[in-house]
């Protein structure tokens, strides 16, 4: 069967790697997002039990961050949305579904989007006996 979820691996008691996920023009055109409403946004991150739908991270704030190279380097999106994951995000193994919502504040902005649109993200956090953190 064929899983169109990006997915995401991450070790148990880890903080890296942080969990990115680009907003593709494409997306920013359907939506109608301009360069100006991504100056004035709120971005937060959740994450659920893929069994039991239980949520271990609700809304706990996130980054936007720009490429500023994106000029030089096209291949990578402009917008990323990035989550770095705690020692106790990350202390339950498991397969879990994770989102990021963005609130585009100020007027005439579309509101609140939740990314990535159809499908949430799989997040792995698989068994492991080190800890993997940067002081």
């Amino acid at each position: 069967m064929y899983n169109s979820r990006p997915t995401f691996f991450i070790k148990k008691n880890s903080t890296l790697p942080k969990l990115k996920f680009g907003l593709t023009e494409q997306l920013r055109t359907y939506y109608n997002i301009t360069d100006d409403m991504m100056d004035n946004c709120a971005v937060t991150f959740s994450l659920q039990n893929s069994e039991t739908g239980a949520y271990i991270i609700a809304n706990k704030a996130a980054d936007l961050v720009v490429n500023d190279n994106f000029d030089e380097n096209q291949f990578d999106e402009k917008y990323s949305l990035v989550y770095k994951f705690s020692l106790n995000d990350s202390s339950r193994p498991g397969i879990f579904y994770g989102e990021f919502k963005v609130d585009f504040l100020g007027e005439n902005t579309c509101g609140k989007i939740t990314f990535p649109i159809t499908d949430k993200i799989t997040v792995v956090i698989q068994d492991s006996l080190t800890k993997t953190t940067v002081v």
